[in-house]
């Protein structure tokens, strides 16, 4: 009982580093010599992770419009930085979908990736916890760290089993996306000078003049249209689509 009481109480954070541990496994344990061992590895330590997710199911409230599942610990205190998670019904739908969506990867891949498979597998389970991280973040810090780290295994798939364009590709997706995002970074340091916190929450409450509001907008909106894309920004996906592993 106390055992699931403390999953319940740190669901966010199982959600998140299972994942990421699970890829770590796959890396030291998996090799290219037993195929078959690396995959099954891969494919119970995903449904691991996603059954991890599912008190974000059973236990959620609907009657609250709430964030739930709340975590909070100090991380950085010299600059009020917090490892602060907790999802909304929005929030908590993606998570689940992510986990499972992993495990559809997996199995995808049972027979189409056949060289480096431990690291190929590594490199999903270890993006899909680094995702839930985005979905779970309420500080804004804590946020950018998890978009800006979910580059590093796309990077790799593209750029290791991607097609004959693929380091062009990956170049070119490594970069648009990373400018992209260092407006969303310029626009968090602001709203923390203001508000002296990179809480999400607090910002909610923050008074801004239009022009602010309106440049802050500009500066997330960019970052979002580059990664989903959107037109005009959206000329990386053709190249990493195309030379991406199917």
């Amino acid at each position: 009982m106390m055992t699931m009481d403390f999953l319940n109480s740190h669901v966010l954070s199982f959600s998140i580093w299972l994942p990421i541990l699970a890829g770590v496994v796959v890396l030291l344990l998996g090799n290219d010599n037993k195929p078959n061992f690396t995959r099954l590895l891969a494919l119970v330590l995903s449904l691991a992770a996603f059954a991890v997710t599912l008190p974000l199911y059973t236990h959620f409230n609907y009657t609250d419009g709430g964030f739930q599942f709340q975590e909070m610990a100090r991380w950085i205190p010299a600059f009020n930085v917090n490892y602060h998670l907790g999802v909304d019904g929005i929030a908590a739908p993606l998570i689940l979908l992510t986990s499972f969506t992993t495990v559809i990867v997996v199995i995808a891949a049972w027979e189409v990736i056949t060289n480096n498979v431990a690291q190929y597998m590594a490199a999903f389970l270890i993006m899909s916890g680094l995702m839930i991280g985005v979905f779970s973040a309420l500080d804004g810090l804590l946020y950018y760290v998890f978009w800006e780290a979910m580059l590093i295994p796309m990077f790799l798939v593209i750029g290791i089993w991607g097609g004959e364009n693929r380091v062009y590709a990956t170049i070119k997706f490594f970069l648009y996306t990373l400018l992209g995002s260092l407006l969303m970074l310029v626009a968090f340091i602001y709203l923390y000078h203001q508000t002296g916190s990179f809480e999400i929450v607090d910002y909610y409450k923050l008074p801004l003049p239009l022009n602010a509001q309106v440049l802050i907008f500009m500066a997330f909106f960019m970052a979002f249209a580059v990664k989903i894309p959107m037109w005009p920004v959206h000329t990386w996906l053709p190249d990493a689509h195309v030379e991406a592993p199917t």
